[in-house]
């Protein structure tokens, strides 16, 4: 039981309010789509490609003037404008990632329902209603990864807050049931 439970308790509270945090971001600022997170992204990679070409160009430069410095600027210039030209693309991958990782989420929740099952009472339903509805939500996302309007941001903040909520509810399930156990 106490295997169980240190397991549980291990990562589950970072990782609820890493949900949370980045689910309330999305659904208080929907107009920032995954696009405007590739757009920004693109900016960065031509930030520092363009800092690397410059940094090999530099006549007083020795110790960048090296083919593998000219060669990580081009290279993260050629990113930056896949980024640009192709964002769609990129942010259709980004959300199949996303929703992947959501049932993923809820594939370990519906583990630790099962768990919680073990020790009585009827809380793991609700983990487990929880986690399906998570799991739906995933699966969603990564069948229509390029529906990314104002409600699909939506959608996916609220499947991170109820994500990270119910990790929150197992922590405190665990250390309640680890107190009630230590009495």
């Amino acid at each position: 039981m106490e295997k169980f439970l240190n397991i549980v308790r291990s990562n589950n509270l970072v990782q609820a309010i890493l949900c949370i945090g980045f689910g309330l971001f999305l659904m208080v600022y929907p107009s920032i789509t995954i696009q405007g997170i590739i757009m920004l992204f693109g900016v960065a990679m031509a930030l520092v490609g363009l800092a690397s070409v410059l940094s090999y160009a530099r006549p007083k430069s020795a110790r960048y003037h090296d083919t593998g410095v000219l060669m990580t600027g081009i290279f993260y210039l050629i990113v930056a404008v896949i980024a640009f030209i192709f964002p769609k693309v990129i942010a259709g991958f980004f959300s199949v990632v996303l929703g992947l990782v959501l049932v993923l989420c809820a594939l370990v929740n519906l583990v630790r329902a099962f768990d919680m099952r073990r020790y009585g009472g009827q809380v793991w339903i609700a983990v487990l209603v929880v986690s399906a509805l998570v799991g739906i939500g995933g699966v969603v996302i990564v069948v229509n990864p390029f529906g990314a309007s104002m409600t699909f941001v939506l959608v996916l903040g609220a499947v991170f807050v109820i994500n990270g909520a119910c990790d929150l509810f197992i922590e405190w399930y665990a250390r309640d049931t680890e107190n009630r156990l230590a009495k």
